[in-house]
């Protein structure tokens, strides 16, 4: 299991530095890099030979969107097409789909509108596809989102959009949250591509984890026993990222077995 720190381009080198085994950045502020800029960080990524294999929010929207009546696919693709291919160029092959808010039901009529959605998914993932990524949908707890709340209604989705470079991820604060069994990250074991985990039950704080936490985690990391994917710590920036990073290696020694 590769594990991974979750910042923005300023904590690049600090994630390096700190340990970890990849950065996960967020993809907006990569999308936002003029052409120089870009081009200046690229270079130094590829000088620093420490990987960014997973980008996370892919889109910088915080209100209702794929739900609204007057809400079109076609849209938003050429921020896609742009995002992709400037996080491909870096090296990102995941994209991790949250966006809670973007993707909030408005109503009880909200749903029907669903296929709209499912449009929108597949050309994300067709221009994903061309760029040679996955999209994760991360089911996100009913503080962050009323829509996709689990693994079980995430893999409902997945199969509605019936796409081949369409995945899941599994976070332990949403699991927490929504109340959904651990077990249904081996259920979906399949589906699961990465995994993000915090101290999870503060909000909206989201704490570095600690083998000190009063916390179990151990039933959560029972689950991911044989997964040898990546594992992000996706938490607020921490003021110290060494810090941050040996207390995230001892938590990940402690309970991989």
């Amino acid at each position: 299991m590769r594990l991974g720190g979750f910042g923005f381009i300023k904590d690049y080198d600090e994630i390096k530095k700190a340990g970890f085994d990849y950065a996960e950045l967020d993809m907006p502020e990569i999308e936002e890099l003029d052409g120089k800029e870009f081009d200046a960080f690229r270079q130094h990524v590829e000088e620093a030979e420490f990987p960014i294999p997973n980008g996370a929010r892919i889109l910088p929207i915080t209100e209702p969107l794929f739900f609204r009546t007057d809400f079109k696919v076609t849209d938003l693709e050429p921020y896609l097409k742009s995002s992709c291919r400037k996080s491909g160029q870096l090296g990102i092959k995941q994209i991790l789909f949250g966006n809670g808010k973007a993707r909030q039901l408005l109503d009880e009529d909200s749903i029907k509108r669903e296929d709209t959605f499912i449009q929108f998914l597949r050309m994300l993932c067709e221009i994903a596809g061309e760029n040679g990524q996955d999209i994760l949908i991360e089911p996100l707890g009913p503080k962050y989102s009323n829509y996709i709340n689990t693994l079980s209604q995430a893999a409902e989705v997945i199969a509605k959009a019936d796409m081949p470079n369409l995945f899941a991820m599994a976070d332990l604060r949403h699991f927490v949250w929504s109340k959904e069994p651990f077990e249904d990250v081996v259920k979906y074991r399949e589906l699961v591509h990465h995994v993000h985990i915090d101290y999870p039950t503060s909000y909206p704080e989201r704490k570095y984890p600690n083998v000190k936490d009063d916390y179990d985690y151990a039933p959560f990391f029972d689950q991911l026993k044989g997964y040898d994917g990546t594992l992000t710590i996706e938490a607020d920036v921490p003021s110290d990222w060494m810090r941050a990073g040996a207390d995230a290696r001892e938590l990940l020694k402690t309970y991989r077995k």
